[in-house]
């Protein structure tokens, strides 16, 4: 598994000062096999050999998938923001 590095971060911090991600307050994330969906944190696709979290985003929203490592960054930089 890929731990996450400065680079993702700053991804991380770009994305929730523009408003394409929102920062994490609950623990609200499920974790599975890759499912092959685009994280939404590096546009990248979440490989079978990878594990893919699913974060809910509310009731009525769908969830979003990402790889473990960019949910670290996101979780990181959401408790930096706090």
């Amino acid at each position: 598994m890929k731990q996450p590095d400065a680079g993702l971060f700053a991804l991380v911090r770009d994305k929730l000062c523009a408003g394409r991600l929102w920062p994490l307050t609950d623990g609200s994330v499920i974790g599975g096999k890759g499912s092959g969906e685009t994280c939404w944190v590096c546009d990248e696709p979440i490989g079978s050999d990878d594990a893919d979290y699913e974060v809910s985003r509310g009731e009525i929203q769908p969830a979003v998938h990402v790889h473990v490592a960019c949910y670290q960054a996101w979780r990181g930089e959401s408790q930096r923001s706090a």
